[in-house]
């Protein structure tokens, strides 16, 4: 079986000074293909060990379906000719990777719901987004991506196209300010709770629940807006 850089990896390789970037690939592949882990402390250490319960998930999705597939080809297998039953195993086992990976990606993305993501096609992919600070003249939607990214220490670098069109109409009703201040609070309220698991761009953004999670963020600020002028009565 091959190996599957997503996105997310390629964004981190790139967020790396330059020189940095080949160990830093060839240690994931060979984690991958032999399993072995980088010698010593370089400076990539704590990404590739993020990474690599990614790629460990991957493995163990891919080999449950794999099993799967060969239980439910067994019978057939058993009554076709050798070289019907190699073609019909080889065509189930990269139904079983494809259907695996895609799996272990969604489970990646920490919501147990979590949609596959729409590639905006925004720049050469992977498109960073703005790091903080220096957003003047980016989309809207990319400055609220921003500020998740860094209130949540992610990468995120694309959200379904639902999510962005979402953002889009509201940049005349809410500032990136307001929307940093959401995300904030759901953090907060959402810590150590099930729900931690839904602190992604697809939850937060999504048109179901954006303005409901806006308005619950500016009501808690101006509650404790007012119990601060109340004690300084």
């Amino acid at each position: 079986m091959g190996m599957v850089i997503h996105d997310d990896f390629w964004a981190a390789t790139q967020a790396m000074p330059e020189k940095q970037r080949a160990p830093f690939l060839y240690a994931l592949a060979e984690y991958r293909f032999e399993k072995k882990e980088p010698k010593g402390s370089p400076p990539w250490l704590p990404t590739f060990i993020a990474l690599k319960q990614r790629i460990d998930m991957g493995d163990e999705a891919s080999e449950r379906g794999r099993k799967m597939a060969q239980a439910r080809w067994g019978k057939q297998k058993a009554q076709a000719s050798d070289q019907q039953a190699a073609q019909a195993q080889a065509q189930q086992n990269a139904q079983a990777y494809a259907q695996a990976d895609a799996y272990a990606y969604a489970q990646a993305s920490n919501y147990p719901d979590a949609e596959v993501e729409d590639e905006l096609g925004v720049g050469e992919p992977p498109y960073i987004p703005p790091m903080p600070g220096n957003e003047e003249g980016a989309p809207y939607w990319l400055q609220c991506l921003a500020a998740f990214n860094d209130l949540m220490g992610t990468a995120y670098t694309t959200m379904p196209s639902k999510c962005r069109h979402m953002l889009d109409r509201s940049a005349a009703v809410f500032t990136v300010g307001q929307v940093r201040s959401m995300v904030e609070f759901k953090r907060e309220e959402w810590a150590g709770t099930k729900y931690r698991k839904g602190l992604t761009p697809n939850t937060l953004f999504s048109p179901d629940h954006f303005e409901q999670y806006m308005h619950q963020a500016i009501a808690e600020e101006k509650e404790a807006g007012d119990y601060a002028a109340y004690d300084q009565i």
